[in-house]
């Protein structure tokens, strides 16, 4: 069967890490990135087609399976859009977009369009992660009473020299850049949310342009579960914990580790038995999902739908913060 093509937006750090997965299952055709400068340190253009602007790309009517879009987070939806308006499919990293306006824009277009529109949640791959989201599914654990999230990370001076990094338009928020896969898991754990309220504070960065670079977070289910986040990048020297803590009628149960990657503890009436991952395979299962949604017509592992749903959360957080 023939290779999947792809093209690479955004030539930043995290396209390195989808350039890995794609020479695995596919063939790089193209990258493109307004600054010539990033190229050298993602690829070898040798064999490659470069492009300065996504317009020229798309211009070129290249033989593309895929756009891959690796670019700062206020873009994704608009250049999502033109993707899937130009006939290709698009895997977008995450976020899907800022507001859920423009996540539903881009939804649509991708039903319009008749093209597949890929979000990137790599860390429901996590063998803990998918343990507890199975035994919640199972009813394992019997009754959820409460869930907490703990974020404490760290983002010091050099990270916010970075262009786009704490730009309001570009970066949209801390929520949005290092704590949405929490928020995604939330709701693909415990459903719609009922009612929110949020405490934040800008303490610790006063060189950008956010609003928070910490908050706590208060949660109800519609199934009457009490959540909380509390959240952080003002964590000393290094990220500390990033956590779910899930306390229920038939267990305890906390997923930890540096990237939800273990299960740090569980006391359960039905043991949920999970070997940690490696981080770095949760993305190349990814990757294997489209190709078998390409290949196959398989169900991709995530509905777009669900991206929508935590833009739309997040955005409610922003707002009740606010207010």
């Amino acid at each position: 069967m023939e290779k999947i093509k792809f093209a690479i937006v955004g030539c930043g750090q995290i396209a390195k890490k989808h350039l890995l997965q794609i020479n695995a299952i596919g063939t790089l055709i193209a990258i493109c990135d307004s600054d010539p400068d990033q190229v050298p340190s993602l690829v070898d253009t040798t064999d490659l087609l470069f492009f300065s602007s996504l317009e020229t790309l798309l211009s070129a009517n290249l033989p593309i399976d895929v756009m891959v879009i690796c670019t700062p987070n206020g873009l994704h939806a608009s250049q999502a859009k033109l993707c899937l308006q130009a006939g290709y499919h698009v895997l977008v990293e995450k976020p899907l977009a800022l507001t859920k306006q423009d996540a539903i824009a881009v939804f649509e277009t991708s039903m319009q369009s008749k093209q597949y529109l890929f979000t990137v949640l790599q860390n429901r791959f996590n063998n803990p992660v998918q343990a507890v989201h199975q035994a919640i599914q199972d009813g394992k654990l019997g009754k959820i009473f409460s869930v907490q999230v703990s974020c404490y990370w760290h983002r010091g001076v050099a990270y916010y020299q970075h262009p786009w990094h704490g730009n309001k338009t570009l970066d949209g928020g801390i929520l949005f850049t290092q704590f949405s896969h929490f928020i995604d898991l939330l709701l693909w754990y415990f459903g719609e949310v009922k009612n929110v309220s949020a405490i934040m504070h800008n303490v610790n960065h006063p060189q950008t342009e956010l609003l928070e670079d910490e908050g706590a977070v208060l949660l109800q289910f519609e199934r009457g579960i009490i959540g909380t986040i509390q959240f952080s990048t003002n964590a000393y020297q290094k990220n500390m914990e990033g956590a779910v803590t899930i306390i229920a009628e038939k267990g305890t149960v906390k997923i930890g580790g540096a990237y939800l990657n273990e299960i740090v503890y569980q006391e359960t009436e039905s043991p949920i038995l999970s070997a940690s991952t490696d981080p770095q395979k949760s993305l190349e299962q990814v990757y294997h999902s489209m190709l078998r949604t390409l290949q196959y017509g398989e169900p991709y592992y995530a509905d777009p739908k669900e991206s929508v749903n935590t833009i739309a959360l997040i955005e409610r957080i922003y707002k009740a913060a606010n207010n």
